[in-house]
């Protein structure tokens, strides 16, 4: 049985598109959005490998680390 990797959850209410995240994510599972008002990350679950690196590198606390269960 393979193991899936424990995602960081994430929320964009805090995020000032630093785009530290973007550039600190191993797989690009980060992205950039940046429509008109609208500048965030978003980040695409399917290609997170659970490194945590995001929640190292924002200082914004967007990024929250899951805990095992």
């Amino acid at each position: 049985m393979t193991k899936t990797p424990k995602r960081p959850s994430f929320s964009s209410r805090n995020c000032i598109a630093c785009w530290k995240c973007v550039e600190a994510c191993p797989r690009k599972a980060i992205r950039k959005i940046s429509i008109l008002w609208h500048r965030h990350a978003i980040m695409t679950g399917h290609r997170c490998i659970g490194c945590n690196r995001c929640v190292k590198t924002c200082s914004r606390g967007c990024f929250k680390s899951r805990c095992d269960d």
